[in-house]
């Protein structure tokens, strides 16, 4: 079973990032681990936008309607104050993982509780939003599965890839990102760079679904920082 994937993505004010790293290290991502996410990972772009693409991965929806979660945007003063003020091009997406490679087959067996071989912690990710046609879907999965993905696998530095689709809304924020998210985990900034800058990879899909898919955004993000629940995998 894999959790929802549930993708933040925000750009910081000039001179701000490292007051936004601090609070996020010693108290956001904190928080929210204890208000039941499985996992946080903050990622910085290096390639594309915006800054943030932090990557966590939650038990469902309802989550952000908990108790225990509005009880973080509550207590965060600093959050509430002064973050808040200081960020923009914000969204919230959480998504259903479809279709993975790479990701142990033991991790995809059904079970109470997701086991962490299939957790995202690699030290690089890229992320290409998308949006599909209608009636095109099984046409983009089985590309994916059966060319775009071995082709990346065969290269340096891949680890796993997830395609998913929006699930749900965030009550507060919305969002009006593309249907479709590609989440590839790299090994490093430059294996996942030498799989081509925006414009190939975008050219790519172009090629291989023509007017099927629309709304292409890339970016390429290096790890920050990461948080795993030690109470919600299983090993």
């Amino acid at each position: 079973m894999l959790p929802l994937l549930y993708v933040v993505r925000m750009d910081v004010e000039d001179g701000y990032l490292g007051e936004f790293v601090k609070w996020y290290d010693t108290r956001h991502g904190p928080d929210l681990i204890a208000a039941g996410f499985h996992s946080c990972n903050a990622y910085h772009s290096v390639v594309g936008g915006p800054l943030i693409c932090n990557v966590y991965e939650v038990p469902n929806v309802a989550i952000f309607s908990s108790d225990a979660y509005n009880d973080v945007r509550r207590d965060d003063q600093q959050l509430m104050n002064e973050v808040l003020h200081k960020i923009s091009n914000h969204s919230n997406t959480t998504y259903s993982q479809v279709l993975t490679a790479g990701v142990p087959e033991s991790a995809l067996q059904p079970a109470d509780r997701p086991a962490r071989r299939g957790a995202v912690t690699s030290p690089v990710v890229s992320t290409l939003r998308l949006d599909i046609a209608d009636g095109a879907e099984e046409r983009f999965l089985s590309w994916y599965r059966d060319v775009e993905a071995p082709r990346q696998a065969g290269g340096p530095g891949f680890i796993a890839g997830r395609v998913a689709r929006q699930h749900g809304k965030h009550p507060l924020f919305p969002s009006s990102q593309p249907e479709w998210i590609i989440l590839t985990e790299w090994a490093t900034v430059t294996e996942a760079a030498g799989d081509g800058d925006p414009g190939t990879v975008v050219a790519r899909y172009g090629d291989a679904l023509g007017p099927d898919v629309s709304n292409l955004a890339y970016n390429v993000a290096a790890l920050s920082a990461t948080l795993l629940n030690a109470t919600n995998w299983t090993v």
